[in-house]
């Protein structure tokens, strides 16, 4: 998510990471329950017990395994929230992000690293969230993990009334940390911020103005600006490819070996995981190679190329040139953003399969255009939906991941989760798409995987 913030760069000597199924085949429906897609569910405040029967929850014994889960909540407090209001919100947020993501398209021994993961629902989005430990000793902060950003940052004292938003957390004090220091504005590490503006701040120390803004190196925030506003996460892990990202600089110092992967849970009540380091691959993996900076494209995100589109099992006939669309997969974008000419066959497509479901008037939930009311529906059935992509790796989407669900007022209304957007050679493939899959990011080497069951 593209962030305006302005920080100070900061050298911190350790980041410490704090230590302590279903795949549905194409040609079937399926079967939802409604009641655990509603976002009332997700408002609960009570962390998800530890699940002992899912292997994502242990350690493995030749990789690190970090729990994560998904927050999904949209406060309603004293005042009225209609369901246009709950679909805005994240149609904003993905909108700035998409956009972003846009502009910047115009050897090592491998390291485990284990991050234990809360529940994220007090921090009112759709995003993914882990717990690091920052400085020395560590102060731990909640953050959003994000494949579309290369910076790291928390929100650091001093911070104005009115420049930070409230967090669930204290904000991080450099004066408590043995291992801070300012990097001057003639360090290197001042120009390695990629797209990010830099200058010179109070003191001589090293100014970043985003979005998004750079992160061991890591970002010292004490300017926020929508659309972070609205969360009460205390900042960001950018786990992008661009030279200031944790990867990137791990990879650079011998400390990392340049994978990572993850599995986003399909629901509240449900974790998956964070692994940094190459794990074990399943034998269900495969994968389909990064396009690299010589092509030429975007150095910080991960695109990839997109082969074909099926709904229920059958090829959605979409003109090869949306096909051939920088395809980007992304953790912090919600859902899946599209040419318009590759979004209206799949739409049109998927309507076809769902005439037994009442339609609302295009309009009830903004660029949500194929809603429905399912107002005393217990379970849906639903069209799959799958992504191919080159080299034969494919992405059967969760029946989580296929339709959005909201209810306000007694009512409960079912969108797809995808939205056409006015750029003909980008697609976005946000984390709804991307549930319950082992998606695995092998920078070094140059291609990304995945595997059905993850979590």
């Amino acid at each position: 998510m593209a962030a305006a913030v302005t920080i100070k760069l900061a050298l911190l000597l350790i980041l410490s990471i704090t230590t302590p199924h279903q795949v549905l085949a194409a040609q079937q429906q399926h079967t939802i329950n409604v009641q655990s897609l509603l976002s009332s569910e997700m408002c609960s405040s009570e962390p998800a017990a530890p699940d002992s029967d899912n292997p994502s929850s242990r350690t493995p014994g030749a990789g690190s395994t970090h729990q994560i889960v998904r927050r999904a909540c949209v406060q309603t407090g004293d005042h009225k929230t209609t369901l246009s209001d709950h679909y805005a919100v994240v149609l904003r947020r993905d909108h700035h992000r998409v956009r972003s993501i846009y502009r910047r398209l115009a050897g090592p021994q491998s390291t485990m690293t284990t991050i234990p993961a809360r529940l994220g629902l007090p921090f009112h989005s759709l995003e993914y969230v882990v717990t690091i430990g920052i400085g020395t000793p560590p102060q731990n902060f909640t953050v959003l993990f994000d494949t579309g950003s290369d910076l790291t940052w928390v929100k650091c004292t001093p911070c104005a009334a009115g420049s930070c938003n409230a967090q669930e957390e204290p904000l991080f004090d450099p004066k408590n940390s043995t291992t801070y220091a300012d990097i001057p504005c003639d360090a290197p590490e001042c120009r390695i911020g990629g797209f990010q503006e830099t200058s010179c701040g109070v003191n001589g120390s090293c100014a970043y103005t985003a979005p998004p803004a750079t992160g061991v190196v890591f970002g010292c925030s004490d300017n926020i600006t929508t659309p972070f506003q609205n969360t009460g996460v205390a900042g960001l892990l950018g786990l992008g490819r661009g030279n200031s990202s944790i990867l990137s600089q791990t990879w650079r110092t011998g400390d990392g070996d340049g994978v990572f992967s993850y599995c986003l849970p399909p629901r509240a009540s449900s974790t998956g995981y964070l692994t940094f380091g190459a794990a074990p691959q399943p034998s269900n993996l495969t994968f389909t190679p990064l396009k690299t900076a010589a092509d030429p494209l975007p150095s910080s995100v991960y695109v990839v190329n997109l082969s074909s589109i099926s709904v229920n099992g059958a090829a959605v006939p979409v003109p090869a040139a949306a096909i051939s669309a920088a395809t980007v997969i992304d953790s912090g974008t919600v859902i899946t953003h599209m040419p318009a000419a590759a979004y209206y066959p799949l739409r049109d497509e998927f309507r076809r399969h769902m005439g037994n479901y009442t339609m609302l008037p295009e309009g009830s939930a903004g660029r949500l255009d194929t809603c429905y009311d399912v107002t005393g529906h217990d379970v849906l059935t639903v069209p799959p939906v799958a992504f191919e992509f080159g080299g034969g790796a494919r992405i059967d989407v969760d029946a989580s991941g296929i339709l959005y669900v909201a209810g306000a007022s007694g009512a409960a209304v079912a969108c797809l989760a995808f939205v056409p957007t006015d750029s003909v050679d980008l697609m976005v493939i946000g984390n709804m798409q991307q549930r319950t899959y082992n998606v695995v990011f092998d920078v070094a080497g140059g291609r990304v995987g995945f595997a059905p069951n993850g979590c």
